[in-house]
């Protein structure tokens, strides 16, 4: 019972988290766009594809995590754009310097440690709410 709670909560923190930072990207999608097309590790990547792939990908986690039959690939879905965002952005901080963040509002102002520890902690919490929702195994006595 106590994990359906940790779950919902997690989920409910997802989503607000991808709305958030959809929202923000598309409406300063110009902005986004210059963003992306500044990053070193994306230079052989067409922004133009690339961008609405991020933002869909954020809109679709929610859809996912919105219904109980999908919810557990939103949560995995979830998981692994977290940490690819993770791991990213980490690359960006250790290997370059002076590369905008192209998250929008709040989250584009965070230095890229402490993004970095956010993203990590919503990473977790992704693996948290999919190892709570997994059944344990029956034990025969």
């Amino acid at each position: 019972m106590k994990s359906n709670y940790i779950q919902t909560a997690v989920v409910i923190l997802l989503c607000i988290l991808f709305i958030y930072a959809g929202i923000f990207k598309a409406m300063d999608y110009q902005l986004f766009l210059s963003d992306l097309s500044k990053s070193p590790l994306l230079v052989k990547y067409d922004k133009t594809l690339l961008a609405p792939m991020v933002l869909g990908t954020e809109f679709l986690i929610v859809v996912l995590l919105s219904f109980t039959l999908t919810r557990k690939a939103g949560l995995f879905l979830s998981f692994f754009v977290m940490l690819l965002f993770t791991l990213y952005l980490s690359t960006l901080y250790f290997l370059y310097t002076n590369i905008p963040c192209s998250c929008g509002g709040i989250l584009g102002k965070m230095s890229y440690p402490t993004h970095i520890i956010f993203n990590a902690v919503f990473t977790v919490m992704s693996a948290a709410a999919i190892l709570v929702g997994v059944k344990k195994p029956v034990i025969l006595k």
